[in-house]
């Protein structure tokens, strides 16, 4: 039996295609997620809470797609959508930057701590060069014993080593820190739209005369999906800080999430011609933005620290009690 009478089959012709109706809805989602930030920062006349970080990130990753598609053609919707999230992303910028803090300054940022001398905190005594006159001899009495100790140590040395590393990029993507050169935390407007379109033109000419190179359209590719997997980064790190989702937009984080699981739908079922790395891209980011709404239900209704003052919230904290937790009381010396 059919779904419809015969009758009512012509008037079908006339309803829009659904695949149509996606690729419009895909290529005009940035509007409608960055557009409610924009409103609302316009709105309150205060861009606090809200990571400009975000700006740059998808910046550079839609010019790097843009390009991309000139390398290697991708779904037309994809492009379109990568060209309405610059143009939206240069609003939400210059929106930002006007309500920004009025004292806001760079050189009152923290500095970035000096990486010889955490890692000298984090590795055995034995190793440290910063106690070259307390050192302790490897020697236990016997080759299986000393052999022992110095794969601990250098086991020890590695975690130490990587943690350091590891927390080292990380600061690099907190607000609080001090960046070399004052990398988007400049104090003016201007070195922002100078860098914006320096970064256009860079990779405008490297386009223009490697568009035909496989390698560079695959550098171009996998840096543009690398770096806008790592947007709720700079966010995560500044609610971390804050301990409070008072000044962040809910209405970002719901576009985020709707976001995602729109752009991965899209991209399991709605089009053919996708590349593995683009969904691969789109979960690693699903997963940050997830891990931003356990944090704003975290400290929008559960109990957290108040007693911590606000400069000592940070990333390090957690890493390094992460690893404290790990050491057991015979790996201490």
């Amino acid at each position: 039996m059919p779904f419809l009478p015969d009758d009512y089959l012509p008037y079908l012709e006339y309803l829009p295609d659904l695949q149509k109706c996606a690729n419009i809805f895909m290529t005009f989602t940035p509007l409608f997620s960055y557009g409610s930030t924009c409103y609302s920062i316009h709105r309150t006349k205060s861009s606090s809470g809200f990571s400009l970080d975000i700006c740059c990130t998808m910046l550079m990753a839609s010019i790097l797609r843009v390009y991309y598609y000139m390398c290697s053609p991708f779904e037309i919707t994809l492009l379109r959508q990568s060209i309405v999230m610059i143009f939206i992303q240069c609003i939400l910028l210059k929106v930002g930057l006007k309500y920004r803090s009025q004292g806001y300054d760079p050189d009152f940022l923290t500095p970035m701590p000096v990486f010889q001398l955490e890692l000298t905190s984090r590795v055995p005594r034995r190793m440290s060069s910063a106690h070259a006159m307390k050192h302790e001899t490897y020697w236990m009495g016997d080759w299986l014993s000393s052999v022992k100790l110095i794969m601990r140590d250098c086991y020890k040395f590695t975690q130490g080593y990587l943690s350091v590393l590891f927390i080292s990029a990380l600061r690099f993507f907190d607000v609080y820190f001090q960046r070399p050169g004052h990398f988007w935390q400049w104090k003016h407007e201007k070195p922002y739209w100078v860098f914006v379109v320096s970064f256009m033109g860079f990779f405008a000419t490297c386009t223009l005369f490697l568009h035909s190179n496989t390698t560079y359209a695959s550098t171009i590719g996998i840096l543009g999906l690398f770096i806008e997997s790592l947007l709720p980064l700079p966010q995560i790190l500044l609610l971390n800080r804050l301990k409070s989702v008072e000044n962040f937009k809910v209405i970002l984080l719901l576009s985020w999430l709707g976001g995602d699981c729109i752009k991965i739908s899209y991209l399991l079922y709605g089009t053919n011609d996708i590349s593995i790395i683009f969904i691969l891209a789109g979960l690693f980011q699903m997963s940050l933005d997830i891990y931003i709404a356990t944090q704003y239900i975290q400290f929008k209704y559960g109990k957290h620290e108040q007693d911590i003052p606000l400069q000592d919230r940070s990333i390090d904290d957690i890493v390094f009690s992460m690893l404290e937790e790990q050491k057991s009381p015979t790996d201490t010396t």
